[in-house]
């Protein structure tokens, strides 16, 4: 799964605005940001982000395409 497909499973618009802010305040470039959201999620990152939906967060893996 893609860095960009995890970031559509965030379901709370208000989390999803907070985490598109710091991924462009950090990457300063859009040709930055664009390699960072291709990148592939590595399977531990991918685990943790199960387990975050599991605890709570607002993630949807029904919406995983």
């Amino acid at each position: 799964m893609k860095k960009f497909d995890a970031l559509k499973m965030v379901t709370d618009e208000q989390k999803f605005s907070e985490l598109v802010f710091d991924m462009v305040w950090e990457c300063k470039t859009t040709e930055r940001l664009t390699e960072l959201l291709r990148e592939e999620l590595p399977e531990k990152e991918l685990q943790t982000l199960k387990s975050i939906a599991q605890s709570g967060y607002p993630l949807s893996f029904d919406r995983k395409q």
